[in-house]
This record gives C-alpha cells, sequence and structure tokens, in this order.
C-alpha cells in the first residue's frame, strides 16, 4: 500500500508494431518514483527478436508491460486495460509514436495535488521523421488558449467537447472508474466517446499554458490513410458523439459546443469526390445531425 500511494501519475501507451518510436517515447519520460508507465501491447506481429528487445528495453527503464489476451484488438481495448491496472491518482494517455517535450513532467508536477478532474495542455505537432513542425496540434492548442484568455462558460464547453482525443490531459482516475468510463473498440476514434464521458463527468476543469506532448504525423497512419470504410466509421462516431453530448447536456450547453461536421466532410469530399460527401450529408441528415455550427437547434 505504501508502493501504491507514491504513484501519483499513471502513464498508458497501446502499443502496436512500432518498437522504435516506443523507445523515443520510455526515453521522454522523467524517471521518478511518483510515475507508472504501463504499455499494452496489441498483439503486435512484427518480428519476435525484434519485439522481444524492445520490451526488454523499456522494461528496463522502469516501464510496465502488459500484453492483451482479450479475443479484441485495438487501442481503445488497450487503453482500458491500462486503466485497469493504474495504481496513479491521475492517469493520462500517450500513442507510442508520439513523445513528452522537454519538461513536461516539472509541469504535470506542479498540478499532481490541483482540484480538478481534467487538466488540459495545449500540444505541438511534428512530421516524423524529419522533425519540422506540423499543423496537427493546432486546433487543440487553440482550444486551450481560448480558454485561458478567457474563462467563460462558451469557452469552457469548447475545451471540454472539442477536445475529442484522450491525450494532452491529465484525468482524475477516480472518476473515470466511479463513473465506469470505456474507450470504444473500433478501429478509428476510439477515444472520442472517452473523452467526451469524461468531459461530461467532470465536476471541473482547468489548463495550463505550458505544452507537454508532442503529436507526430506521417503517411499511412489511421489519422491519415485514405480508406473510405474508416472516413465512414467516423461518420458513425460523429453521429455517437453528438447524440450522447444531446442526451446528456443541459440545453444551454448543448446549444454552446459549437461542434460541426464540415471539416470531416471537406476532408471526404478532398479524398473521395462529390458522390461521397453527396452520401454523407444525406447519412447525416437522416440522424438528425449538424452540419454547420449550431445554436440549440439540430440545423
Amino acid at each position: 500500500m505504501e508502493e501504491q500511494n507514491k504513484i501519483k501519475l499513471t502513464i498508458i501507451t497501446p502499443h502496436y508494431n512500432m518498437p522504435d518510436t516506443l523507445r523515443r517515447l520510455v526515453d521522454s519520460i522523467s524517471k521518478e518514483d511518483w510515475i507508472e508507465h504501463i504499455i499494452v501491447d496489441d498483439k503486435s506481429d512484427i518480428e519476435p527478436g525484434s519485439l522481444n528487445d524492445a520490451k526488454a528495453y523499456v522494461t528496463a527503464q522502469g516501464s510496465i508491460w502488459i500484453d492483451n489476451t482479450t479475443e479484441k484488438k485495438g487501442a481503445g481495448v488497450c487503453r482500458d486495460i491500462g486503466v485497469e491496472h493504474a495504481r496513479g491518482k491521475w492517469i493520462t494517455f500517450i500513442d507510442s509514436d508520439d513523445f513528452y517535450v522537454e519538461g513536461a513532467f516539472q509541469t504535470i508536477a506542479k498540478h499532481l495535488d490541483d482540484k480538478e478532474d481534467i487538466i488540459y495542455f495545449p500540444p505541438t505537432s511534428v512530421f516524423e521523421g524529419t522533425n519540422e513542425p506540423s499543423q496537427r496540434h493546432v486546433p487543440y492548442m487553440n482550444l486551450v488558449n481560448e480558454y485561458l484568455s478567457d474563462r467563460s462558460k462558451e469557452h469552457e464547453i469548447h475545451l471540454r467537447y472539442q477536445s475529442a482525443p484522450a491525450v494532452s490531459k491529465m484525468i482524475r482516475s477516480s472518476m473515470i472508474h466511479e463513473n465506469n468510463i470505456h474507450s470504444s473498440d473500433t478501429p478509428v476514434g476510439n477515444d472520442v466517446m472517452f473523452s467526451m464521458q469524461c468531459a461530461c463527468h467532470a465536476k471541473s476543469i482547468t489548463a495550463d499554458e505550458k505544452t507537454i506532448y508532442c503529436i507526430t504525423k506521417s503517411k499511412g497512419t489511421l489519422t491519415t490513410a485514405k480508406d473510405v470504410k474508416r472516413y465512414r466509421k467516423r461518420l458513425d462516431i460523429y453521429t455517437e458523439w453528438l447524440r450522447y453530448l444531446k442526451q446528456n447536456l443541459p440545453e444551454d450547453e448543448y446549444a454552446m459546443t459549437g461542434i460541426s461536421a464540415r471539416g470531416l466532410l471537406f476532408a471526404g469530399l478532398l479524398s473521395y469526390g462529390p458522390i461521397e460527401l453527396i452520401r454523407s450529408i444525406r447519412y447525416l441528415r437522416k440522424n438528425k445531425v449538424p452540419i454547420n455550427p449550431f445554436c440549440g437547434k439540430v440545423r
């Protein structure tokens, strides 16, 4: 029990076939006795020697390696396994191809005794292989900065419900367990509903202006691959997202969320053409999901 009380922060990483970037991530984590890092391997199928070498390296650095032995696969499944084993007062997630920036854990340490249920941090992003600046982080950075510049109710609502990824935030562990919050087992967007449920159940939130998290952007990942099935699955998740908020938020807060499908539809148009765009609009209208930013009523 004494050892358990030392753990203030649990970092959870789903991992699949990325031993090199996983080493980089582990190297970016400060070696403090109040931090535990849980890696959940999602049935990696790379050459066994390479996987074993990665496992030996990260465990030697103090990380905990857990294999996903369930019948399901996916980052969401792995996040839930990590949560089950977490001992920290706070939980934070990081993908195996991302990493923490210098000074991240000095910033995190300042928030270990905070009373809020979620603490948001503005991320940064780079292109994998070149480390040239990327723009992938900008929407989430802007949400944090908007809130810090004016902590109005509307800006708080935007930060809570437009910050769909589970990363670059600290979440109180007890809130996750008390409300039985889980990730989805979908191949894409598996952290969206988890983030939305956390945002809904959080009694209070705050943010820090300092960056702790770097997102990497590379071709061929789930977030960049042109796959119409994944795109349509994102539409499904978007629909579920809005339905959940409409059912669980007061009408005035729901009206403030400002969530729009326009970006998703534009991406669909660029990748798959006007026929897929028309199909997507019809699908959203059939499910009474807003396409434009809205105020109170679904358009």
